[in-house]
């Protein structure tokens, strides 16, 4: 439920320059011709995965090993649909790589794509195994697989992240998108430039996302937990699509928005601005607390947009051409996360009494920036225990252990013997020994080695300096 803490009627002034960023595409070489449409169509989705999924049973009933994994739901949602499935005993093995032959399988359960190619029939059924049935041939008759990739295809090899965007971004058929969304990440160097367009449609989409502190890790192997919730999304960006285009798009009164649709933007950003090419007025029989009901920040989470959770106010005033909505300042938004802004129809006016026909899910979205994963604050809270809070909610890294193996305490050049390390969100809290206990009043430093926390290493020579005061 969103939670406007006041109403402003009042005049702002603004004025912001909107940088539109032109798309680019490359082709994809030795890409055979696809057959499907291009864009989403409506066909693109069996239509028995179109219907909206209802939980109606227990994790643990269905599988054992996903209760607490990130992925649940998404996870669940494929097995109601048969789109997935699991290995005996109720394991799912959500960790467990996905090959490429599964990949394909999958991806063709979902397509709604029954043609088969005769082209090369005889080769597909030679390269693929027979329990794969027709995908293989659909894929490559709907343009999903290339003729480059039946060369040496080793289908038991677990697909990378980017290859399941590629075969996705194929079978979507998107063809012109921007790749600066890609650029603030710090590994797509490696990408050639049709890698690069297939990972940007799919972000674009929100359907592959990078990690907080700024990596995409296309070339990692795709988890099926992973592969579950790439395939969740890819059925709900469909299925969004549908809906916007069944209903009227509109964007007429509007001059322009800032941030502009699809920017990517700071965290910090607090304030969202429509203007208008007419003065507006509130529609007959509606107030300002009307208005204010009549506007939504949501945000995109697990395949669907919801309630962003954010205090915010609405600033209108009639006769006026813009309406901002700007967050309190304990707000901000989540880094690395898309967001859009919605307004009902026929709350707005002009003077003229033609309706503002307001603005749809997903119509005006934003992506904010990846932040880097840092250290805010070292505090001891006594004299044998070390409180590390992070800016954000910390993972296990390969080398993290409990007895606190590769974290360091310095008093002077002495370190200290950590006994223990836990994890909790942004925290990481460290037990020292009885016999190195701190002395009030002194100063300390503290270090982590590399892979102790994931995506995250402080070097000795850049050790943070805290004091202990009893």
């Amino acid at each position: 439920m969103k939670k406007l803490t006041k109403f402003m009627i009042t005049l702002l002034s603004v004025s912001m320059l909107t940088t539109l960023l032109a798309g680019a595409a490359w082709a994809d070489s030795g890409n055979k011709q696809k057959n499907l449409s291009t864009g989403l169509q409506k066909q693109l989705i069996k239509k028995q995965y179109q219907e909206p999924y209802q939980p109606s049973r227990n994790y643990s009933v269905v599988f054992q090993d996903v209760n607490k994994h990130w992925a649940k739901n998404d996870i669940l949602k494929l097995e109601s649909k048969g789109i997935m499935k699991g290995y005996e005993n109720k394991q799912f093995m959500p960790d467990k790589s996905v090959s490429k032959n599964e990949a394909i399988a999958i991806i063709m359960r979902v397509i709604d794509h029954e043609a088969t190619s005769t082209e090369k029939e005889a080769l597909l059924k030679q390269i693929f195994p027979g329990w794969m049935g027709l995908a293989p041939l659909q894929a490559y008759d709907a343009g999903i697989l290339a003729d480059w990739e039946l060369m040496g295809w080793n289908g038991n090899k677990p697909a990378t992240r980017i290859e399941a965007a590629m075969w996705l971004s194929r079978a979507a058929g998107d063809e012109d998108v921007s790749l600066t969304e890609l650029l603030s990440f710090k590994d797509i160097k490696g990408l050639k430039q049709d890698e690069l367009t297939y990972a940007a449609t799919m972000y674009k989409r929100g359907i592959l996302r990078g990690t907080s502190d700024g990596y995409l890790n296309p070339f990692n192997p795709i988890t099926r937990g992973e592969f579950a919730v790439m395939i969740s999304r890819f059925i709900d960006s469909v299925d969004m699509d549908i809906d916007l285009d069944e209903e009227e798009q509109t964007t007429d009164y509007i001059s322009n928005l800032s941030p502009a649709n699809k920017a990517k933007i700071d965290i910090n950003t607090n304030k969202f601005t429509i203007h208008f090419t007419e003065d507006m007025v509130l529609a007959k029989g509606q107030d300002i607390e009307d208005l204010a009901k009549a506007i939504q920040l949501l945000q995109y989470k697990n395949g669907q947009w919801v309630d962003a959770q954010l205090e915010y106010a609405i600033v209108f005033k009639e006769d006026d051409d813009q309406l901002v909505v700007k967050l309190n300042n304990k707000e901000f938004l989540s880094a690395n996360s898309k967001y859009c802004l919605t307004i009902d129809d026929d709350i707005l006016v002009t003077r003229k009494a033609r309706s503002f026909s307001g603005i749809n899910k997903g119509e005006w979205y934003f992506t904010t920036k990846a932040v880097a994963l840092a250290i805010d604050e070292v505090t001891a809270t006594n004299d044998t225990t070390v409180v590390i809070q992070f800016n954000e909610d910390i993972q296990k890294g390969k080398k993290f252990n409990s007895n606190g193996t590769g974290i360091h305490i310095l008093k002077g050049t002495r370190e200290l013997d950590v006994t223990a390390a836990r994890i909790a969100g942004a925290k990481l809290t460290l037990a020292l020994d009885a016999d190195d206990s701190m002395v009030d009043n002194k100063n300390y430093q503290v270090w982590l080695s590399e892979d102790v926390i994931d995506n995250f290493s402080l070097k000795k020579e850049k050790a943070i300096e805290f004091k202990y005061e009893d």
